[in-house]
């Protein structure tokens, strides 16, 4: 008996749950629709920025036949990291990984749909069908229906057996289900926004290297990253505190062009010099917020809906882990319909009961493993720099750091949580302090 799913998203998760089921079973049927544009369509630079794919993401995708490989030969491996050493007036490097083999792939988001696109649609046959341009504008969960609507505003009706909302942090199909009794949605604002740059690699960065910065004085807080991409191109990455409502546009102290290549160059990553035409292409992006959300439950038994992805739980990209996070959903979502031969009446609380610890338990790592005062965020890198060190002489007897565990391990995230809970309420606390010193 066919099982028709239709998939309202074509992203990362979206698409590797048609890869799960479609190289598992040919009795399913698939519909996927998404209301952006076909990702094959754009320039890369329109969407992007980079994703890491670390241990737990790459060991889903190796259960796949050739999928793996596919996207690595898209991505770039990155196997050490660059920081600046005022005192030495150089940059130094570091290996991340014991074993060579070892590494976490960086893909820019649009070639990674566009690979799990193209792979998919290798095996495309009558069960598949991926429609673009189409937007989710109402769910009747009493007839198992989604009503859509094209580019064109013409509308569609599609009947389902299984609806996933695999459409981002905005999702519309998890909108739908805040009418469902028991169904509780959480939604906040970190005081942080961001902004991407696609610049040429400059001659002091080695490859397979990513090069991270810091600054934080007084109510001044930057983070972020040059990351490798394919072509020899970085992927320049600024987060910055907003606290301060007059900051929002731009990093604070880097509110033109010239103020922008003046601290980039001497303060966050030396020797890195932008032209007057990438600066002001920086100043005038548009700056992107950071959200985390999370539910109470990821299905709905009546409507036979369920969340997967930032559906479910958006997060900050502290730690890396959104994409591994979506992936893990699809993956225990795919195992649990095998097992379960499809019974969503089971199926579906089962992956709750399994996902929701999970999701929290990751939203909350990335939130609260990031200490923003001085003291603080030095004792904090110390002791996990000890903790590495210790867990790489003596791994039976030392537990890895936060940040080793949910990258390079298949650990839980909530067993993860569970081991930290003192730094995260400590850290937290302490960011809590910051904050309100500000206001």
């Amino acid at each position: 008996m066919t099982t028709k799913v239709v998939i309202m998203g074509a992203g990362p998760a979206g698409l590797l749950l048609a890869h799960c089921l479609l190289s598992r079973s040919n009795d399913y049927e698939i519909c996927i629709y998404d209301k952006r544009s076909d990702p094959r369509l754009l320039n890369n630079n329109k969407r992007a920025f980079v994703i890491g794919i670390s241990h737990r993401g790459q060991t889903i995708l190796k259960e796949i036949n050739g999928l793996w490989k596919a996207i690595k030969n898209k991505g770039i491996p990155v196997r050490n990291s660059g920081f600046y050493s005022p005192k030495k007036e150089t940059w130094q490097t570091f290996s991340r990984y014991q074993h060579p083999e070892d590494c976490n792939l960086l893909i820019n988001r649009n070639d990674l749909c566009t690979t799990l696109l193209e792979e998919l649609e290798k095996r495309i046959n009558n069960n598949l069908k991926i429609v673009f341009n189409t937007r989710c504008i109402e769910n009747n969960f009493r007839k198992k229906t989604i009503t859509l609507q094209s580019k064109d505003n013409s509308l569609i009706e599609e009947s389902y057996d299984l609806l996933v909302g695999a459409d981002g942090a905005n999702s519309a199909v998890r909108n739908s289900l805040m009418s469902q009794p028991g169904f509780h949605f959480e939604q906040s604002y970190f005081n942080t926004s961001w902004k991407v740059l696609h610049l040429p690699r400059p001659g002091f960065m080695e490859p397979e290297t990513s090069y991270g910065f810091r600054e934080i004085e007084n109510s001044t807080y930057i983070v972020g990253a040059a990351l490798p991409e394919v072509n020899n191109q970085i992927c320049l990455l600024i987060f910055w505190d907003t606290t301060v409502s007059e900051l929002n546009q731009n990093p604070p102290g880097m509110t033109n062009a010239n103020e922008l290549k003046r601290k980039i160059k001497d303060v966050l990553l030396p020797g890195l010099e932008l032209s007057n035409e990438q600066a002001e292409k920086f100043i005038q992006k548009r700056h992107s917020s950071v959200i985390q959300t999370k539910c109470n439950r990821y299905h709905d038994i009546e409507g036979k809906v369920v969340l997967v992805g930032d559906a479910a739980h958006a997060m900050s990209s502290r730690l890396g882990q959104g994409c591994q996070a979506a992936f893990n959903d699809v993956w225990v979502l795919n195992q649990l319909l095998q097992e379960e031969n499809n019974n969503l009446d089971i199926v579906l609380p089962k992956y709750s009961e399994k996902q929701v610890k999970e999701g929290h338990a990751i939203t909350d790592l990335n939130a609260c493993l990031s200490p923003r005062s001085n003291w603080l965020m030095i004792l904090f890198n110390s002791v996990m720099l000890l903790r590495s060190k210790l867990n790489e002489k003596f791994p039976n007897l030392i537990q890895p750091t936060p940040l080793n565990a949910v990258s390079r391990t298949l650990i839980p995230y909530s067993e993860i949580a569970n081991r930290f809970q003192h730094w995260m309420t400590i850290i937290k606390w302490s960011n809590q302090r910051q904050l309100e010193a500000k206001k």
